[in-house]
């Protein structure tokens, strides 16, 4: 019985190590997962990028931002992935790498939910976009109206899918207002983009990106 009672603390601090062993290697390893989520969608940023750089040569008619923070004031801000500024309006888009570089199939349930399934033969439910393009589209149209003083601008949200072995399956029985291409559709629907006759002046263009690159400007100094 003395022998047991000399033993406990030793056990107990042995069975302490363990679960703090296993904590630790838990959280790497859930680290690790997460720092492959973000290189994965690092990748798929540089790809959209690309396709997007005759949009960005100087005789474009059109001002390209990646990576930018807009909204009514710099306390209440979106970040979005890529907004281009045109003569025929205004586009956010958010990057989406599903399926990385092997690609798969999302198929689009009747319930709006979008389940991804990989080449691997392994399926999961991934985040529908169109909440997160919702909030852009209400951030954007504070800073248009407070910031930038103008309002009823044709504005346009875009989910790109960057990986070109991904196909989606639209089930849904009503149709979504959500607009989601291939990255290299992207250019081709920007330029064809009519939102009826509206189109934006070149000082009003002028204006708007004055004032996006002000608040990132104000943002990156804070």
């Amino acid at each position: 019985m003395s022998t047991l009672l000399i033993l406990s603390p030793i056990i107990l601090v042995a069975i302490a190590a363990v679960v703090i062993i296993l904590a630790i290697k838990s959280r790497d390893k859930k680290n690790e997962t997460q720092r492959k989520i973000m290189q994965s969608g690092d990748r798929g940023e540089l790809k959209v990028q690309q396709v997007l750089s005759n949009l960005e040569n100087p005789k474009s008619r059109y001002k390209v931002y990646h990576n930018i923070k807009l909204g009514p004031d710099k306390e209440h801000t979106n970040e979005y992935d890529t907004l281009i500024v045109g003569p025929n309006g205004i586009f956010h888009i958010e990057t989406k790498n599903y399926g990385g570089e092997r690609g798969g199939i999302i198929d689009i349930d009747s319930n709006g939910n979008w389940i991804l399934h990989k080449k691997s033969g392994y399926s999961k439910i991934i985040t529908n976009p169109a909440g997160q393009i919702d909030s852009h589209e209400y951030r954007l149209q504070g800073f248009l109206k407070k910031v930038v003083g103008v309002r009823n601008l044709p504005t346009q949200g875009i989910v790109v899918l960057s990986c070109d072995n991904i196909t989606v399956r639209n089930n849904q029985k009503i149709e979504s207002d959500l607009t989601v291409l291939g990255r290299h559709e992207l250019v081709g629907y920007i330029k064809n983009y009519r939102n009826g006759k509206k189109m934006l002046y070149p000082r009003t263009i002028n204006k708007i990106c004055r004032n996006i690159e002000s608040m990132n400007h104000m943002a990156e100094a804070n």
